[in-house]
């Protein structure tokens, strides 16, 4: 499937290309425009490799610390859009962000590795709220 039909991207008044990676959901932008959700076959192919660490509390509940892992094909997927020169912002949920800007190596071996996360960094962006209430996020804010 061609990245363009995976992903929904627009072209904003503005004329920044957003692509929406992964979520579900529509973003509705402050100047009206809608940047559709991606199908629900999409949202599920392209979920974190999640690793769930349970401890019970002195309360009675079990705290769970939840550490993501960016997986082989969300990475080549993320690195061809940021390599498109169309795509301005490649907009991605805050835990794929974080789990991006997390990463860190001193294995030699994975220097190759952290340099295709640094240019995936280049376009990666979650949205800015506009209001929270009703989730419209700003058309040229982004947040990294």
């Amino acid at each position: 499937m061609l990245l363009i039909q995976k992903y929904p991207a627009i072209r904003l008044e503005n004329k920044l290309v957003v692509v929406n990676f992964t979520s579900p959901h529509p973003y509705t932008f402050n100047t009206g425009e809608v940047l559709p959700a991606c199908s629900d076959e999409v949202a599920q192919e392209m979920k974190l490799s999640e690793l769930h660490l349970d401890e019970k509390n002195k309360g009675g509940w079990i705290d769970v610390e939840i550490n993501y892992c960016i997986t082989e094909p969300i990475m080549d997927d993320l690195i061809n859009l940021v390599a498109l020169d169309i795509t301005d912002v490649v907009l991605v949920p805050y835990p794929v962000l974080e789990a991006l800007k997390s990463y860190e190596t001193d294995d030699p071996d994975e220097k190759a590795i952290k340099k295709e996360i640094d240019f995936v960094l280049t376009k990666t962006r979650t949205c800015r709220l506009d209001d929270r209430v009703t989730k419209v996020i700003k058309s040229d804010e982004f947040c990294k």
